[in-house]
């Protein structure tokens, strides 16, 4: 596969996963501040930007967040993600469903319009939903081949930097305080795993089986070790048999860390966890570029950073 069609179709499934975490997080963040028995201070806010990628962020108002996270262009942002996910679907078009390609650009064009300002719950369940149908239609029309792998790399792989950010954080931030069953319950709702972790457990939301869930658990779509073996698997077929590339290699270290992980260990040392995978997701985003991407001048940046701006394509 040429190096440009790679490129994009990572960057494919990366931007609609992050405009779905996006739409998630800030919808059950809104939420979570009505439902308080506290009026959340600035510090709240200041917090979900950083969770949102919006790192020294001075934004602390509810109305300036949502419209930050929704048409921010100086980082991380809903419109932006599926703007940047619309311009990787048109450069690699010929390789998708044309149903695919028409609901990511139907999906662009809806975000732009203010819409959203006086219907922001439809508006972000809009973007979820739609995103869930691309999901499908990826599964169900297109071909399980290479294309499709790389797609499923790039959401993966994103999947797995989200996940790990919101529970590792939202470990580290909170205290013993009679507001942490809401807020453990909000972490659940922001990975779309609320009612998933109710089938399983009983008894109430606790902040290690949480991180048992939504870090460990193996069979969880949602969780982050879920997430790195998918990333793992879609490698291992891009790969072949016989060969261990160096993103191989990493993702087989990145799964390895959910593995060996423990809930006690994470809920001691969120932080130090946080970075162990941190760290291994950028060496990753490394060696995808240099064995996938190279010599394709698109940008494919897989994880970025916070506060930084969303990579773009070149025209």
């Amino acid at each position: 596969m040429l190096s440009r069609a790679a490129t994009s179709l990572t960057l494919l499934g990366r931007h609609l996963e992050r405009a779905d975490h996006l739409a998630r997080i800030l919808g059950v963040h809104v939420s979570l501040s009505l439902d308080r028995t506290d009026e959340p201070g600035p510090e709240f806010w200041i917090r979900f930007m950083e969770l949102a990628g919006w790192r020294g962020s001075d934004t602390y108002r509810r109305d300036q967040v949502v419209e930050v996270v929704i048409t921010g262009s100086l980082g991380p942002s809903v419109r932006a993600s599926v703007a940047a996910a619309r311009l990787a679907a048109q450069a690699v078009r010929p390789s998708l469903p044309t149903e695919l390609y028409e609901q990511v650009n139907a999906l662009h064009w809806r975000i732009q319009e203010p819409k959203w300002k006086p219907d922001l719950y439809p508006f972000l369940n809009d973007v979820q939903l739609t995103i869930r149908l691309v999901d499908g239609l990826l599964e169900d029309t297109m071909q399980h081949d290479e294309a499709r792998d790389f797609v499923r790399l790039g959401k993966f792989v994103e999947r797995t930097a989200n996940v790990t950010a919101i529970v590792t954080r939202k470990s580290a931030e909170l205290a013993d305080t009679p507001e942490d069953t809401l807020e453990w319950s909000a972490v659940l709702k922001s990975c779309f795993a609320f009612e998933s972790y109710q089938a399983r457990y009983s008894g109430g939301v606790t902040p290690e089986r949480v991180i048992e869930c939504l870090l460990l658990d193996p069979a969880l779509p949602r969780s982050a070790r879920f997430s790195a073996q998918v990333a793992l698997d879609s490698v291992s077929r891009i790969d072949g048999p016989g060969r261990r590339s160096r993103p191989r290699r990493l993702l087989l270290r990145l799964h390895a860390l959910f593995e060996a992980a423990d809930t006690e260990f994470v809920a001691a040392q969120p932080r130090e966890f946080e970075t162990d995978c941190r760290d291994v997701l950028r060496q990753l985003e490394l060696a995808m570029r240099e064995t996938y991407f190279h010599p394709s001048k698109v940008p494919a940046n897989v994880i970025g950073e916070e506060g930084r701006a969303m990579p773009q394509q070149q025209q």
